[in-house]
């Protein structure tokens, strides 16, 4: 009866937190070898909200202005989408400037980065601890195998700092049999198929070592593949390859900060020093009133795009393949093709090998 009488007490406690007034965030970054950017206005929303959908600002006035104070106006094409149709000068320098709910609101001048550029690709199979589950559980954590790519940025007295995304386009076969007349025996074709996918977690940046004169940055890791591929393929299917989409940004050393403050958070493993959003802090501020706190960023990177083949045996610990593709082909995210290859398909595995 005791026991009982215990749970039945129990209740969910459910702390009353201070409801704070909604914060404007700005999400803007402008690629300077692009005619077309998009800005985003959009407002927090407090812990407690059911809704979790973050509003958008509507009916804001936005303007890209250069060094010599020339407007260029953003217009809304969907709320709290704001489109910037302009060319940006390589050589110009620019800031955002917004008008919302009768407050003014003005980024830091960046200027337009050179464009980015890696001058050496290479490879290395290693051991990764991947944490699985709980972050602070060390039972979660396990050993992978893999190939990992690096690269290596030479300081030319430029561009510096570098932020990186990437796509993995995973190619295998698998093979039908089918009557072609006038034959009446069945032959074997194949079936080209790919498959997409995206990095998760911090934002992949590199700048030089702090506290270093050193300004080349070397052995940079951009992706690590895993060397059991089978988990990307159906078991029928063979092994054909990755196709690498590297996308790396020019960035200045302000964004590279934000991004790195960015990281810290999302690091963050609910530990008493852990920071807090208002540690991140962005370029833009509230100028008729300072004390408004603002979230977001407005930057200006360069952009340029380099793809890779990449094929290796996963029981000998030896890549086949690390070559540069020289064509951009639409690729869509996944789809197969029978009989004929793809255009994007690179033509090394025409018949069947062992894996």
């Amino acid at each position: 009866m005791v026991f009982f009488t215990i749970v039945a007490c129990e209740e969910i406690y459910k702390p009353d937190l201070e409801e704070v007034d909604d914060l404007l965030v700005v999400e803007a970054v402008l690629i300077s070898n692009q005619t077309e950017n998009d800005i985003y206005l959009y407002k927090t929303i407090n812990f407690n909200r059911e809704d979790n959908s973050y509003p958008s600002v509507s009916g804001a006035q936005v303007y890209l202005v250069d060094a010599n104070n020339n407007q260029v106006k953003c217009e809304e094409t969907a709320p709290g989408a704001y489109k910037l149709n302009y060319q940006l000068d390589a050589n110009g320098s620019y800031y955002l400037y917004i008008e919302y709910a009768g407050e003014r609101y003005q980024s830091g001048l960046q200027t337009v980065p050179e464009l980015p550029h890696i001058d050496s690709v290479y490879t290395d199979f290693i051991t990764k601890s991947v944490v699985v589950g709980a972050s602070n559980s060390t039972d979660k954590i396990t050993e992978v195998r893999g190939v990992q790519i690096y690269a290596d940025m030479k300081h030319k007295g430029g561009v510096n700092h570098y932020r990186f995304y990437a796509r993995k386009i995973v190619q295998y076969i698998t093979y039908f049999d089918s009557i072609v007349l006038p034959s009446l025996f069945p032959q074997e074709f194949s079936d080209f198929h790919w498959s997409s996918f995206y990095p998760k977690g911090t934002y992949n940046i590199a700048g030089p070592q702090e506290f270093s004169t050193e300004k080349d940055i070397t052995m940079h890791e951009l992706d690590f593949f895993e060397s059991d591929y089978s988990k990307y393929k159906p078991l029928d299917g063979l092994f054909a390859g990755w196709i690498y989409i590297v996308y790396q940004y020019g960035i200045s050393e302000d964004a590279y900060n934000f991004y790195s403050d960015l990281n810290s958070q999302l690091d963050a493993e609910g530990k008493i020093f852990d920071p807090v959003y208002t540690q991140t802090k962005g370029n833009i501020q509230c100028v008729t009133d300072p004390e408004k706190v603002v979230l977001g960023n407005f930057e200006i990177s360069s952009f340029s795009e380099k793809r890779f083949f990449l094929d290796y045996n996963k029981f000998k610990d030896t890549v086949r393949t690390l070559e540069s593709i020289p064509f951009f082909y639409d690729i869509p995210e996944r789809g197969h093709r029978k009989i004929t290859k793809p255009d994007f398909w690179i033509p090394n595995f025409n018949n069947k090998t062992n894996e």
